[in-house]
């Protein structure tokens, strides 16, 4: 039989918001969030022999591991446990360029991908459903990868609901130098053994949609206030983004990674050359969703 090949984008995301709402009696925490899609994406090429092998990963671009460790291999090694007979021979390369460990999901996005490519690759056709059980038990927010686009999410990150984005702007990330490590950043915010539905006035921000320069009203991040404390370089650049005439500008998750919406274009290029001499600058567009998700409804 014919080698069969797929390439995918697998998209970064930025949180518009994060609030911490609680720590579970099992260890994680729950939390209220705003997932927003971005056009920034690594790359996944596929190809597959249609017989029983190995599932062998190339990475470039940056220093990850390429072996069970990586959610790439993960992801695969889940969907040959559904298949009688296991995986096909083969062969994943993945061209990084979402960058790593700065709350932005690439690890999860390159996961997510893998299962919609190998999904049809090695004619498993799972359903939505048993494809999102899957996604779940590799990360929290893998599931929100199979839907993309905007959507609010609570539980630990894996209880979506998508809706409908209102504004285009033109954004700016930054990638600082430095490393934040989400588990010290967990560790920092204080809050008790509790569980507080609907913290936060996401659902407000997404029932009014505001103009973009009022979404700081709205929009909040629980680990900004103790990673900004320990790390003020990040801080500082915030102030670049603001000043170069950001109307929004936030971290994303626990960092390290930051970002700054523009309206006017112009605007976002000059803030772009002016961080750029201090840190790592890309440009980006929010992206609609599209593929395996619930139909995306304005949240009431």
């Amino acid at each position: 039989m014919s080698v069969r090949k797929a390439k995918l984008e697998a998209h970064a995301k930025i949180n518009l918001g994060l609030k911490i709402c609680g720590r579970r009696a099992d260890g994680y925490h729950e939390i209220s969030t705003i997932y927003q899609e971005i056009d920034l994406a690594d790359e996944l090429e596929f190809e597959v022999e249609p017989s029983p092998g190995p599932v062998r990963l190339e990475v470039e671009g940056a220093d990850l591991p390429t072996d069970e460790t990586n959610l790439v291999l993960r992801a695969a090694a889940e969907l040959a446990r559904r298949r009688p007979g296991g995986s096909w021979r083969t062969r994943v390369r993945l061209v990084k360029r979402v960058p790593v460990g700065g709350g932005l999901g690439g690890g999860s996005s390159d996961a997510a991908a893998t299962l919609l490519a190998l999904d049809a690759l090695w004619d498993l056709h799972l359903s939505r459903a048993e494809m999102w059980t899957i996604a779940r038990g590799i990360g929290a927010d893998v599931p929100f990868f199979l839907t993309g686009g905007t959507a609010l999410a609570s539980g630990i990150g894996d209880v979506l609901e998508p809706v409908c984005q209102w504004e285009d702007p033109v954004g700016v990330l930054v990638v600082p130098e430095v490393q934040v490590s989400t588990r010290w950043a967990y560790s920092q915010v204080k809050i008790g053994l509790t569980k507080r539905r609907g913290c936060g006035k996401f659902r407000s921000f997404l029932r009014l949609r505001p103009r973009l320069a009022e979404w700081g009203r709205w929009l909040e991040n629980d680990f900004e206030a103790v990673v900004l404390r320990a790390y003020p370089e990040i801080g500082e650049l915030m102030r670049l983004l603001e000043q170069g005439g950001a109307e929004f500008a936030r971290m994303s998750g626990s960092g390290a990674c930051l970002f700054g919406l523009f309206s006017v274009p112009e605007q976002a290029v000059r803030a772009a050359e002016k961080v750029g001499s201090r840190a790592r600058v890309v440009q980006f567009r929010f992206v609609r969703g599209s593929s395996q998700g619930p139909e995306a409804t304005d949240v009431g």
